[in-house]
């Protein structure tokens, strides 16, 4: 077996073991029910071996000697129609759907000889309409998508051309029409000569000209002719291959995912911006493989050979595997195909124009057999660039697409939010299928009234009178037959067919209304509430459990330096930064003024001393000295530097780490240790410094000489060929390095970010979302007192506070060179050269880097780690057992302040076992097999004999007015469970500084131990709550507590994970959940906080809401009923998974109280009143049949029957559901215990859809037998207009009392008589009388002349008058009653308010201020 096959061999076997324990990991982890709510886009394609430069064997051809694989293209299509099949299609979508085919199977059977009713438009109208209009809503829709498509696929990006990409055919085959439309399409382009106007191209990043950019040409077509050299060209994204060689620039977005393989600095570093992938602003390093790095030009791409081996297409945006395998020929003299030799022209013709020798010149001659391995090369996520990605910081970067189109990361991921439906309309088809149930019904009953009738009429007349009436009733059962489906016909508006239509018109305006409410516009991020998900309107005023995310959700995710333990002393704590919030809430709980760490100072002092300090240890150059804007200040920090600043004004290296720290060390003072320990801050970071605000301003519209250079593409003159710089070939680039922060240029921030947020449907409002970046975000301030300003740019808010914190006190990073670190230690700058980085991963728990100290410092080599302080203490050295004990302490003092904490350590490593350690993790960094694995183990043996430095804590504060809609949530009937990964202690504090924590509640707590003593305690706390029989009581059998008081419950995340895998304790959990007011869980993981969710969610049957604003909260979010996603710091994966995506916590206070609240209302009374309107319309002709021997026979002419629901009707209803307003938004918000109503859903169930059902049939009763008397009583006398009084005018009578009272029946159900419920009411009865009159003036209707007679006659009104009173009557008793004795609480506030309003009015006249009315008040 061959190296080459051996190699891939050894790759597949690690990929595939790779997948087989990614898969056990995610089925052991993840439940079922889980992995089913996320619908990721799926890909069928798997492993893929990409060649580049190499010919391809017969086993890879096929039978026309072309690549078997086929790769998908790169263009990106979300739209689900096309001209040709948006009709076909769409109507296949609309009747998918089982009402549609409900009433398509009517109008059918409508338009059938033996049920015709002479009218088949009209018979067809109604579901016509609604078709119509759901399919220019789809129409509307999906040019949008076509838009977005044609936007995106249209960006521009420069390629490698005159390079055969061997992993598509020579030529494309296309089908005749295909050429046909191609050179349609081409001529008349040619003739127009015009620019696509939303083409834009990655130069218009950098802000080149439209001049320039008009003159440089874009290839329309991907192809493998070769006319030429290679050279790199600009093309559209659509049309970039697998296998083919990229050029991105500074600023240029990334079009496929690919692989890195070289870039301008030398050790092969680059940088990316994800904001368009998840939101975050922050950079990330990426690094291209080493053994490809020296590839500076299109010629070096094509001469380098090897391919690639990757894992198949997966949506894991933290992981991949692949190999590079660099061949050379096993036979140095053996002659080089015709891939090689692309640069010769007169080859290259002869292969295009001989078809017939091209496959085997190309192909046959040539085999992997005939090279041999020279290198594998493992490749991992940090070589990958993924789609969406923007490189910034670098000049340029040469990389190979791996994936393309809907196989790449960005895409797999881009599957919508699970589907979801709001509980009224779940409830809401159950109601329909009833009413499907009393449709059968009544037609049986006619039918079996048809027979019974038609056999005693036939008994009595011998079959005379029969057959007279109806030929047809010679068979009985024939007759009963086509009764039965005759009155489905005349039933059918039982079933309202425009219900569906008109909750989406409503939810559709009840999220517009949401978006457009300025109480929740974020003016720092510019965001406003954006409604993902509008059919959740309802569910927004029944959530009776919120889920939330701390940091980042309840808390800022701006991190502040606030103190820090160095040798155990402690610094900060002088009361600079003020109190925590966490210390805060430790006051509520214990009292005023019992915080034990009180050590405050008076600020001026502070700040003098400060000041004066500093001055003697280092002239601030790049650190601030704004009071305004540090969090940390402590003058005894510089006293204690002075100690030794005379002695030694560098930093001493530490000594060996291996030998134990004995007492004398600590006596010596904390100067080295204070300087180590920031110096640690200074280096062990993956920061990245940028241009400020203020210095872009300055150095806007500079050009930097070489980045105009690379730019320059050659491609804009013909005579030149590859990419020039100053007109030298690119062969000649030099490894130059891009520093921003001595750099004079600043990059144009004109990156067309709409295209990227334009990916997917579930990226449509990324840009909405992300808001502008931080570095320019509207309120971050800018210090003016620093002389050198410095940006930095980290991966998390912690990193960049710490190295902030350190710049501030004298040790200011200044940017990156190589593999050299610049620091300015108190006013020199040195430089560190970095040996290695070991990252940090959630294992792992730390990070460390490995440099060599400047010769001013020593020149040894020492390690610095930073990380949790469980994982550094059990790596420390022996003989700290002081400095240790202090350290944790004060470690456990700034969790208790609400701090996040972090451990500092470091050794100094001697040359030799450092060089053997090296080797070792060289290895394992190369290693194909277990590749992390061994990483992590070989960082693990050096990461040992540490000296402890010290601790520090940062403040994550707690948003703006968390606490006050925490307190208005519970208010409202709402349990807050906070899920959290902070210690117990720092969670309880936070939690009374919140208010989710109160001085009245009963804290129960449950702490990790093993599973048996968990439980044992879990039992103990439950059996205070719950009873033999197994009820819920709130009173202590021993006396420990009242039923007034309310009860919390705080869970640590191991304890918690033992009750979720108990059957029983979850059980348990649930019977208990209701006691508790608030909950919170501590310690937790992403995968637990999705249980927690589905636990509630399923078990309690309830309404859930799940808030968070990163990626570990998505699941969670899924997992509720409503999830709500918060775009802040951590990026905007939450807020792309969430139903809403809101800028602050507070404004879930709006959100839900108000808007929630109002929704509920709306849609409950809509959808009552639709089935309610349905019911007094369909019930008269039930009454009807009694007195025409059921013979279903119509009884409403047919076009006030189709027209009912979608004409006469409909505007009441939909009004109601979008503009009422039971209490308006101040009293929602100052009496928030109505939203109390939703909840308990008192406006939707069961028992008010009988209510209305059985309303409904009485006012029927009322109408019918109204008119029916007098139209007995009537009969054979003419009017006074000359027309005969008969069943059309019965009929149309009724019909036209029902709409009447159908519509004041919906103004009464209304609460606020807005202009728009005017205009409807009574604007659809004047518009049914004009219809009726003017339908009845045409001779050939069967209406001729009925609006005149009835409206002529005084019995009408007087009938009609009389049926509207009698019918509200009882409606009108029972609410009066309810209202007056049984009042809720909706009830007692519009009480309040007409209270209020009354003594607001009357204090006009004496100019007095509004007053308040209490609740006592109104029920006086």
């Amino acid at each position: 077996m061959s190296q080459a096959a051996r190699g891939i061999g050894d790759l597949r076997h690690s990929a595939a073991s790779t997948n087989d324990n990614l898969r056990r990991s995610t089925s052991v982890n993840r439940p079922k029910e889980f992995a089913s709510k996320v619908k990721n886009r799926k890909t069928s394609k798997r492993e893929r071996r990409v060649f580049v430069n190499l010919p391809l064997s017969k086993n890879y051809l096929d039978r026309r000697n072309d690549p078997k694989v086929k790769y998908v293209s790169n263009k990106i299509v979300t739209s689900k129609y096309t001209t040709l099949t948006f009709v076909p299609k769409n109507l296949f979508e609309q009747f998918r759907r089982a009402a549609n085919m409900y009433f398509l199977f009517m109008a059918i059977l409508g338009l059938l000889p033996f049920f015709s009713v002479n009218n088949p438009v009209l018979t067809v109208l109604p579901l016509s309409t609604v078709v119509f209009i759901t399919a220019c809503k789809d129409a509307v829709e999906d040019y949008s998508r076509h838009k977005i498509d044609h936007q995106f696929n249209s960006s521009t990006c420069y390629y490698l051309k005159n390079f055969i990409n061997i992993n598509y055919p020579m030529e494309r085959h296309v089908s005749l029409f295909n050429r046909i439309i191609s050179s349609t399409v081409n001529f008349f382009a040619e003739l127009v000569k015009t620019r696509p106007k939303d083409q834009k191209s990655s130069r218009d990043v950098q802000g080149q000209s439209e001049a320039e950019e008009r003159q440089e040409s874009i290839d329309e077509e991907p192809s493998n002719k070769v006319n030429g050299d290679p050279k790199w060209k600009k093309t559209y994204w659509r049309n970039v291959r697998v296998g083919d060689f990229l050029f991105l620039r500074n600023g240029d977005a990334v079009p496929a995912d690919a692989i890195i393989l070289s870039t301008s600095e030398q050790e092969g570093g680059c940088f990316v911006e994800t904001k368009d992938l998840d939101g975050e602003t922050n950079l990330k390093p990426r690094r291209a493989i080493p053994d490809t790095n020296n590839i500076r030009s299109g010629k070096d791409c094509v001469e380098t050979k090897f391919y690639i081996d990757a894992e198949s297409p997966n949506s894991n945006l933290y992981s991949f595997s692949a190999a590079i395998i660099l061949v050379d020929p096993a036979d140095p003299d053996l002659q080089q195909p015709p891939v090689a030799a692309t640069r010769n022209r007169d080859s290259i013709q002869s292969v295009q124009t001989t078809s017939t020798n091209r496959p085997n010149s190309r192909h046959s001659s040539f085999s992997l057999h005939d090279y041999k391995v020279q290198k594998s090369i493992p490749v991992n996520i940090n070589n990958l660039l993924l789609r969406a990605h923007v490189i910034r910081n670098t000049e340029w970067v040469i990389a190979v697409v791996v994936y393309t189109g809907v196989e790449t990361k960005i895409m797999l991921n881009s599957g919508e939010t699970p589907s979801k439906r709001s509980r009224i309309e779940k409830e809401m088809n159950k109601e329909v299928i009833f009413n499907f149930f009393v449709l059968i019904a009544l037609a049986l009953i006619c039918a079996v009234g048809s027979a019974i009738s038609s056999a005693k009429l036939s008994a009595k007349t011998n079959g005379i009178a029969t057959m007279l009436l109806d030929s047809n009733r010679d068979s009985i059962a024939f007759a009963a037959f086509l009764t039965f489906w005759a009155s489905l016909i005349i039933f059918q508006n039982i079933i309202p067919i425009s219900l569906y239509i008109s909750i989406e018109f409503v939810k559709t305006f009840q999220a517009y209304f949401i978006y457009n409410d300025l109480d929740m516009w974020d003016e720092d991020s510019q965001t406003s509430c954006v409604p993902k998900s509008w059919n959740l309107s309802d569910d927004l005023g029944q959530i009776e459990y919120v889920f939330s995310d701390k940091t980042g959700t309840l808390t800022r995710n701006i991190m502040q330096f606030r103190e820090c333990s160095i040798n155990g002393k402690v610094y900060g704590h002088n009361g600079w930064g003020g109190k925590t919030d966490a210390e805060k809430g430790k006051e509520v709980l214990r009292g005023q003024g019992t915080d034990a760490r009180n050590n405050r100072q008076d600020p001026e002092d502070i700040w003098r001393s400060y000041i004066t300090e500093t001055g003697k240890v280092f002239e601030p150059k790049y650190a601030s000295t704004d009071p305004s804007i540090l969090t940390f200040v402590d003058p005894e920090l510089f006293k204690d530097l002075q100690r030794v600043r005379n002695k030694d004004n560098g930093l001493a290296s530490g000594g060996s780490s291996s030998e134990k720290v004995t007492e004398t060390d600590s006596n010596k003072g904390n100067a080295e240790k204070i300087k180590e320990f920031f110096t640690l801050l200074a280096v062990c970071h993956t920061v990245v410094v940028d241009s400020s605000p203020e210095t872009e301003r300055e150095v806007e519209g500079s050009d930097s000489k070489a980045e105009s250079e690379m730019l320059t593409s050659s491609d804009t003159n013909s005579s030149t060929n590859d990419v020039t710089r100053n007109n030298n070939s690119t062969d000649d680039i030099p490894n130059k390095k891009l520093s921003l922060q001595f750099a004079k240029v600043s990059i144009k921030k004109h990156l067309n970010t709409k295209r990227l947020g334009s990916i997917v449907p579930s990226l449509g409002s990324l840009n909405t979302l992300v808001g502008p970046s931080p570095s320019v975000k509207k309120g971050t301030p800018i210090d003016r007192t620093v002389a050198v300003p410095l940006v930095y740019k980290a991966e998390s808010p912690d990193e960049a506070a710490l190295v902030s914190a350190a710049k501030n006190v004298g040790f200011a990073f200044l940017g990156r060179k190589s593999n050299y670190l610049k620091v300015d230690i108190l006013g020199r700058e040195y430089d560190f050269e970095v040996l290695n980085v070991l990252e940090f991963n959630s294992t792992r728990k730390r990070m460390s880097i490995i440099v060599r100290r400047p010769k001013e410092l020593g020149g040894d080599i020492a390690l610095f780690c930073k990380g949790a302080d469980n994982v550094i203490i059990e790596r420390l050295a022996a003989g700290q057992d002081d400095p240790i004990t202090a350290t944790m302490k004060d470690i456990e003092d700034f969790s208790n302040a609400g701090l996040r904490t972090l451990t500092l350590a470091y050794r100094t490593l001697e040359p030799a076992y450092y060089a053997e350690w090296a080797a070792k993790y060289r290895e394992a960094s190369t290693s194909i097999e277990d590749r992390n694995i061994k990483i992590d183990a070989t960082a693990d043996e050096i990461e040992r004999e540490l000296i402890l430095l010290g601790a520090t804590a940062i403040e994550d504060k707690l948003q703006e007015g968390v606490p006050a809609c925490i307190a208005a949530l519970r208010e409202a009937g709402m349990k807050v469970w906070v899920l959290t990964g902070d210690k117990l202690e720092t969670a309880i504090n936070i939690g009374f500084a919140a208010q989710l924590l109160t001085k009245d509640m009963k804290l129960w707590t449950l702490r990790n131990a093993n599973k048996k003593d968990v439980i044992s305690r879990f039992n103990e706390i439950v059996d205070k709550f719950i009873d033999a029989d197994g009820s819920v009581r709130m009173e202590d059998k021993d006396g420990e507590y009242s039923s007034s008081q309310r009860h919390a419950f705080v869970v640590d995340g191991g304890a918690l994970a033992h009750l979720l895998e108990d059957k029983l304790s979850r059980t348990k959990l649930l019977q208990v959940a209701e006691v508790f007011a608030s909950v919170i869980c501590c310690r937790v993981s992403p995968l637990q906080k999705a249980l927690v969710v589905e636990l509630v969610r399923k078990g309690k049957r309830t309404v859930t809401l799940a808030i968070g604003d990163g990626a570990n909260d998505v699941s969670m979010i899924q997992a509720a009923n409503v999830g709500v996603g918060i775009s802040g710091q951590e990026g905007v994966q939450a807020a792309m998974a969430a139903d809403y995506a809101i800028a602050q916590f507070r404004y879930l206070q709006k959100l839900l109280i108000v808007h929630g609240h109002w929704d509920y209302m709306r849609i409950s009374e809509m959808i009552l009143n639709f089935f309610y309107k349905n019911v007094i319309w369909v019930f008269p002709v039930l009454w009807f049949q009694i007195y025409c021997l059921f013979s279903g026979n119509i009884f409403y002419d047919y076009s006030l029957v189709q027209l009912y629901n979608m004409i006469f009707t409909v505007g009441p209803v939909i009004v109601l559901g979008t503009t009422d307003q039971p209490v308006t938004a101040s009293y929602c918000l100052r009496y928030p215990g109505i939203y109390r109503i939703g909840i308990k859903q008192l406006r939707y169930n069961r028992f008010r859809f009988a209510l209305y059902f059985l309303d409904g049939i009485w006012q029927s009763l009322v109408v019918y037998y109204t008119f029916h008397f007098i139209h007995y009583n009537t009969q054979g006398i003419v009017s006074s207009s000359s027309y005969s009084t008969g069943t059309n005018e019965f009929s149309t009578a009724v019909a036209v009392t029902v709409i009447i009272i159908a519509n004041l029946f919906v103004g009464f159900n209304t609460y606020h008589w807005n202009i728009f419920i005017w205009i409807t009411v009574f604007g659809e009865i004047v518009m049914l009388f004009l219809f009726v009159l003017a339908y009845g003036a045409s001779r050939s209707l069967t209406l001729y002349g009925i609006g005149i007679q009835i409206f002529s006659q005084g019995t009408f009104w007087f009938g009609m008058l009389f049926g509207i009173l009698a019918a509200g009557l009882p409606r009108y008793v029972i609410t009066f009653i309810k209202q007056w004795f049984y009042p809720d609480d909706l009830d007692i506030v519009k009480q309040i308010k007409a209270k209020e309003k009354q003594r607001w009015q009357k204090s006009k006249t004496t100019k007095l201020t509004k007053p308040e009315i209490t609740i006592e008040d109104a029920t006086q």
